[in-house]
């Protein structure tokens, strides 16, 4: 039977978890060396795997660098009715869900309270999709993320309790690089396109509980909720169009009949390329820019080791 996505990358974190904490032994081994003398173990390592359920929405792309063509760059366009051509209304973005390991330090400062830092992760990677207008492009880009994410827990129960239930808050930073265009969203936008997104800074709060299995080990559940928020930008450089470019088909009318139709489609690339020679070969550069508001649930399953 087929495993399904989270399936997979359990499996995947369950290694990484092992692998973590083998590559973790050393500094838990120097660790102990400089542990309390009062014999309590205030400090742990852990090492799991997360997975990011997207609560994500978008607003329409918008034309940063104003529209691509004008009616005014060619007399017939006006003569026909063909209005500005830019980015069309209701351009949407649907990011995806993504998993990966991690690994945590902390330390109780009480029997009670704990301070937790999660600060190395293999990178969330996700893939974006069209949504609205472009829903039909499917994927067009995908980005990979780092959230560190540091953490005050609230442990109840008594200390020595077998099962100690959790409440935390805490303050996200995402970092968001590596982000890439598909062709079919290259396609779309008329030339190479370059795409960032901002870095986000936001509250966390997460429930769990942490399962001790003995005075050393343990193994904690985690469940968050985090507010992430991020602007996307693209930016188009040597852009070309013509008839059969497909964002003419999602422009106002009279165009994508203009372009689509077999007698007026030649008439739209010559007059498109006509443009392009006088600005020096291409259309030009443009950048276009999309709010994204992402706020994962965060399911976290990790191994921990006090010292």
């Amino acid at each position: 039977m087929q495993r399904t996505a989270l399936q997979e990358g359990l499996a995947r974190g369950m290694k990484w978890t092992l692998l973590g904490m083998l590559l973790g032994a050393p500094l838990i081994a120097a660790a102990q060396q400089s542990a309390n003398t009062d014999g309590e173990r205030k400090n742990f390592v852990r090492g799991g795997f997360a997975y990011l359920k997207l609560n994500d929405r978008s607003n329409d792309a918008r034309d940063i660098t104003g529209p691509v063509v004008r009616t005014s760059d060619n007399g017939l366009f006006g003569l026909l009715g063909v209005p500005d051509i830019g980015i069309p209304k209701g351009v949407q973005a649907d990011v995806g869900n993504a998993g990966s390991a991690y690994m945590s330090f902390g330390r109780f400062l009480t029997p009670d309270w704990a301070i937790e830092a999660i600060a190395l992760a293999a990178p969330f990677k996700h893939e974006i999709t069209g949504k609205g207008t472009i829903e039909r492009l499917g994927p067009v880009a995908t980005v990979k993320q780092l959230p560190p994410t540091v953490v005050l827990h609230r442990y109840f129960r008594d200390p020595s309790a077998t099962v100690r239930p959790s409440l935390g808050l805490g303050v996200n930073y995402t970092r968001f690089f590596s982000a890439r265009a598909t062709p079919a969203l290259e396609a779309y936008t008329g030339g190479p396109t370059d795409i960032k997104l901002s870095s986000s800074t936001g509250p966390a709060a997460f429930a769990g509980a942490m399962w001790q299995v003995d005075k050393r080990l343990h193994v904690n559940f985690l469940v968050g909720y985090v507010k992430v928020k991020t602007t996307a930008t693209l930016t188009t450089r040597n852009t070309r169009l013509t008839a059969n470019s497909p964002v003419l088909q999602d422009s106002p009318a009279p165009v994508p009949g203009l372009a689509s139709n077999a007698l007026t489609g030649p008439v739209v690339t010559g007059i498109l390329n006509d443009i392009a020679q006088r600005r020096g070969g291409s259309l030009g550069t443009f950048e276009r820019q999309m709010n994204l508001q992402l706020d994962p649930t965060v399911f976290a399953i990790s191994v921990g080791y006090r010292f």
